[in-house]
């Protein structure tokens, strides 16, 4: 009798932690690590590089949104924080790691955008801003569609599939000619499975402990960081052949 008692107990102290935690973590902190594919590689031309987040052009999504799952039909939204707390848009994280990916190459880069306001610029702003700076390129980038989301209702045992989708345009400029622009488009969705059921069957557990994990990993260490690896090296290669 004691038993039953104490799993009853168990299972409704786990059922509260799980929706305090959907009601309260919806600031997910992203930490960008850049993709491993990056580790060895070099340039033989150094250059200076501007990078300018355009905005974001998702339809019907919170500029910080980056992530939305579904648990027992307990829906939860995830909302991007830096490592200070403070609201994070998507765009300027994407411009933000993307040039830290052309940093880790060995380009002298900065952010066009500043840091305490991190409003989104026009091209012609951007240009403008760069061209006063002296850097050589500019690298723009805008958002077009990015999310990662679950459905903790999905009867699969033990194991839990996240889908992340991430899309946006970015294009190189080149500041001393201003001729030989290069566009280039991202465009990346994969599914991870993570073991993440305290029960065989869907549990109300998975979006409260596990939720915030699987979208801040999605965007800082695997599916977007891929993505923007990609795209540095697309960046660089242009730049190196010109």
């Amino acid at each position: 009798m004691s038993t039953k008692i104490s799993c009853s107990k168990l299972f409704t102290l786990l059922a509260c932690l799980s929706i305090v935690f959907m009601v309260t973590a919806c600031g997910t902190t992203l930490r960008h690590v850049p993709s491993q594919s990056l580790n060895g590689m070099a340039i033989q031309k150094p250059a200076s590089v501007m990078v300018a987040d355009l905005g974001d052009v998702r339809i019907g999504e919170s500029p910080d949104r980056v992530g939305q799952g579904v648990s027992y039909w307990l829906p939860s939204s995830y909302y991007a924080r830096d490592s200070e707390g403070k609201k994070l848009s998507v765009s300027y994280y994407i411009a933000q790691s993307l040039c830290e990916d052309l940093g880790r190459l060995g380009y002298r880069v900065r952010m066009a955008n500043e840091d305490g306001v991190r409003a989104s610029l026009s091209l012609d702003e951007a240009v403008a801003i760069a061209k006063k700076s002296g850097v050589d390129y500019l690298v723009t980038t805008k958002v077009n569609d990015g999310k990662t989301n679950y459905w903790g209702f999905l009867i699969i045992p033990f194991v839990e599939p996240v889908w992340t989708r991430i899309d946006f345009d970015s294009q190189l400029i080149d500041l001393k000619t201003e001729k030989g622009n290069a566009s280039f488009r991202a465009n990346r969705s994969k599914t991870e499975w993570y073991f993440g059921k305290i029960l065989v069957l869907d549990s109300i557990f998975d979006a409260g402990i596990f939720g915030g994990h699987w979208v801040s990993t999605a965007w800082g260490n695997t599916v977007v960081p891929a993505a923007l690896a990609e795209t540095a090296q697309q960046i660089s290669a242009k730049i190196q052949a010109q």
